[in-house]
């Protein structure tokens, strides 16, 4: 996966990268990115559909369990998986496989486009994240391991929040609807 996600990011810099030339005769290579929109999908469901999808509380559980996996997409798609596994083996028969993945980042910035429940109970929510030039620049150095400590993912230069619904008065957030 991660071989995947730098060679993605490689790809990337070659197609963007270009040479201007530098003062006094020496060549500089200069690199120009343009932004990269990441988009993915997060499910949740009911553990009943047929008993629990008229119960509202079960229904915004359901929501926020797919906004919650979309979200940890993102920093799966974004910072990396890690995946630790174990195999056991008696006379040359698998005996048991198991792996486990983790993922700890803190993403910001990202906006849902949309929530949809379709007819079989399942809730997807769609995320997308703008991931700015400068965090792909800074991205392309950077061991995977210490990728989300020396590149995070800074606040959004843009104002996205057009049709949102903002607290009104004496109340003073970072935080709007969506």
């Amino acid at each position: 996966m991660m071989m995947l996600r730098w060679s993605l990011w490689a790809c990337l810099a070659v197609a963007l990268s270009g040479c201007v030339s530098g003062q006094g005769g020496q060549e500089q290579a200069v690199q120009e990115f343009e932004p990269v929109t990441v988009r993915v999908s997060g499910y949740g469901t009911y553990a009943n559909v047929e008993e629990q999808r008229a119960d509202t509380r079960k229904r915004l559980m359901a929501r926020r369990a797919s906004q919650l996996d979309a979200y940890r997409n993102l920093a799966e798609r974004v910072y990396g998986t890690v995946v630790f596994g174990s195999s056991t083996v008696h006379d040359f028969v698998l005996r048991s496989d198991s792996f486990r993945t983790y993922v700890d980042s803190y993403v910001r910035g990202a906006r849902t486009v949309s929530v949809t429940e379709h007819s079989d109970g399942v809730v997807e929510t769609v995320m997308e994240l703008k991931l700015e030039p400068h965090f792909i620049a800074c991205a392309q150095g950077v061991a995977d391991d210490r990728l989300k400590d020396v590149c995070p993912i800074p606040m959004p230069a843009y104002d996205d929040r057009q049709g949102d619904m903002e607290a009104t008065g004496s109340v003073d957030s970072l935080y709007y609807l969506d």
